[in-house]
């Protein structure tokens, strides 16, 4: 019988509501480099069903003619553009927790079981939200965490949880994830793992029936639980 040893958040969205303020960052990014591109909310909402903020722009550029001479090089540099809007947004807002996940992962570490935090997003995003959630949520407390710079293929391909499965040296059925797309999760899933879905506020209007669980937040989900879950697969 399988014996949950770790969990695995897959998102930034999954530990802490920043897409609003992602959206607001390509936004800026976008009035910067002199580009009349402008996501409101339901764009995004949209655009979220895709993966990646780089193959998000070149989707909306390729999705219109007139947004043709914008390069692929010139999507590279807006993203990085991007990136750094966001992290000092990050730093000029009280960013908290989503409901639940600080107790969770209290909750974990008082039965030893490991934590990881499973994205393919880059390196400084993580930087930046584990900055501004240092004071209830060290990310030292980590076992492992994957940004797109370890893996080949962005979610959602498997390789974020594959890399994630051998850093912590266990198998698929000895952990699960949380996920806050459908994306992500098929990643999860095609890695043989259990996934539980957390809509975020801009993605909770996307087919999540492919998780082996969806909740709105994590007030109900203890050690218990998950081993529950993992045991009647």
């Amino acid at each position: 019988m399988p014996q949950l040893k770790a969990v695995i958040f897959g998102a930034i969205g999954t530990i802490a509501e920043t897409s609003d303020l992602q959206r607001q960052a390509f936004n800026t990014a976008f009035k910067a480099a002199g580009l009349d591109w402008n996501w409101n909310l339901e764009a995004y909402r949209d655009l979220l069903k895709i993966n990646g903020g780089q193959n998000r722009m070149a989707a909306y550029r390729d999705a219109d003619s007139t947004r043709a001479g914008v390069t692929d090089a010139t999507i590279a540099a807006l993203h990085q553009a991007k990136t750094e809007h966001y992290v000092m947004m990050l730093e000029n807002i009280s960013l908290r927790p989503r409901t639940g996940v600080v107790e969770l992962n209290e909750a974990c570490r008082v039965d030893n079981i490991r934590v990881a935090f499973c994205t393919s997003t880059a390196i400084d995003n993580v930087d930046g939200i584990g900055t501004a959630l240092s004071d209830v949520l060290p990310f030292e407390r980590f076992s492992t965490i994957v940004t797109i710079d370890k893996i080949d293929r962005p979610k959602p391909a498997p390789d974020a949880y594959i890399y994630c499965l051998k850093q912590l040296g266990l198998t698929a059925d000895e952990v699960i994830a949380i996920e806050d797309t459908p994306a992500s999760i098929a990643a999860a899933k095609t890695a043989g793992i259990m996934t539980i879905a957390t809509p975020g506020e801009t993605t909770s209007n996307q087919n999540f029936d492919t998780a082996d669980l969806i909740v709105p937040n994590l007030t109900n989900i203890t050690v218990e639980r998950l081993s529950a879950l993992l045991q009647a697969r």
